[in-house]
């Protein structure tokens, strides 16, 4: 299955794919947060992808509660959704952006490029906890739960 990844911010969204075999999460790209037009932008994006099933990232705090960006977040994964058909999961960004920080730290990107790569690599770290989620539970490929 096929999966888009949303790191949702309010100025920029990160955004990360999996291979359809749901192995690999890969960061693909950093767009500018424009609502509208940014919806209008996935779901193309959606259809020209083949993508089957959203991920979004929900931001929580260290106790598990949602933060003060969780309800932006929700409603926009459950927009795109409405917009494209597909199912949606929301899963738990906590620490993905450090997570990513120090990936892209260990792999050697410059500080200058780490910066503008960092919500697409987040985007990426959160689809692979979810694939990594999935595997554990022994989810056939294919499905979603």
């Amino acid at each position: 299955m096929r999966w888009l990844s949303i790191d949702h911010g309010t100025k920029k969204i990160g955004l990360a794919f999996s291979d359809e075999l749901e192995i690999l999460a890969s960061p693909f790209e950093v767009w500018p947060q424009e609502e509208a037009r940014t919806l209008d932008r996935l779901v193309r994006l959606c259809k020209e992808e083949g993508v089957q099933a959203l991920a979004v990232g929900l931001p929580r705090h260290n106790d598990g509660a949602e933060s003060a960006t969780a309800p932006a977040a929700r409603a926009f994964g459950e927009a795109l959704a409405a917009r494209t058909g597909l199912p949606v999961r929301f899963v738990n960004e906590h620490l993905s952006s450090a997570e990513a920080e120090r990936l892209l730290r260990e792999r050697g990107v410059k500080p200058e490029k780490r910066k503008a790569m960092l919500d697409a690599a987040a985007a990426a770290v959160i689809l692979s906890e979810l694939l990594e989620e999935r595997r554990s539970k022994g989810t056939p490929f294919g499905t979603l739960d």
